[in-house]
């Protein structure tokens, strides 16, 4: 893995080696050899025994990139509020 950053859908992802005071700050997971961070909000993900990576937040999907994981997060993130958004007008009719 390299360090990486992308725009996806108006967010920014970023994988990049932890600095001095996120490690102080925090232990790292097995196999969390870089820092994921969504808006600059990390974001935690671990090493599964195949190899494969998944957020704790978000534990739905596997990749081998964590970058790949970021974007369906996000994804997963806007079809929750488009959800919560279509019951939120739903009961106010």
């Amino acid at each position: 893995m390299e360090p990486e950053h992308q725009e996806y859908k108006g967010h920014r992802i970023e994988l990049r080696a932890p600095t001095a005071d996120t490690l102080r700050a925090r232990e790292a997971e097995p196999g969390e050899e870089f820092e994921l961070l969504i808006d600059e909000v990390p974001i935690r993900y671990g090493q599964l025994p195949d190899g494969s990576y998944a957020l704790r937040e978000y534990a739905y999907d596997w990749s081998d990139n964590p970058m790949d994981l970021a974007r369906k997060f996000i994804d997963y993130q806007d079809r929750a509020n488009e959800i919560r958004r279509k019951a939120e007008s739903r009961r106010e009719d």
